[in-house]
């Protein structure tokens, strides 16, 4: 089976996050539960074969994660 064909069914982005998340408990990772969410909200673009709407959605959801807040100094 080809690795595209297998990112077409939603089951495999809902795994990938349930991993990621299961990892971010194991090794106390605090921004795994956001990237497993951000995954998962990607999964239904991609799964319908919108693969620039999923990639940009699992992308600004990861970098959104990591990006400071603008503070007073």
């Amino acid at each position: 089976m080809k690795f595209k064909d297998r990112f077409k069914e939603p089951t495999t982005m809902l795994g990938l996050g349930a991993i990621i998340y299961g990892l971010g408990e194991i090794f106390k990772i605090n921004e795994a539960p956001m990237i497993a969410d951000s995954i998962t909200q990607a999964a239904e673009p991609i799964a319908n074969g919108d693969y620039n709407g999923g990639i940009a959605l699992l992308l600004s959801g990861i970098l959104g994660m990591f990006m400071r807040e603008k503070s007073d100094r």
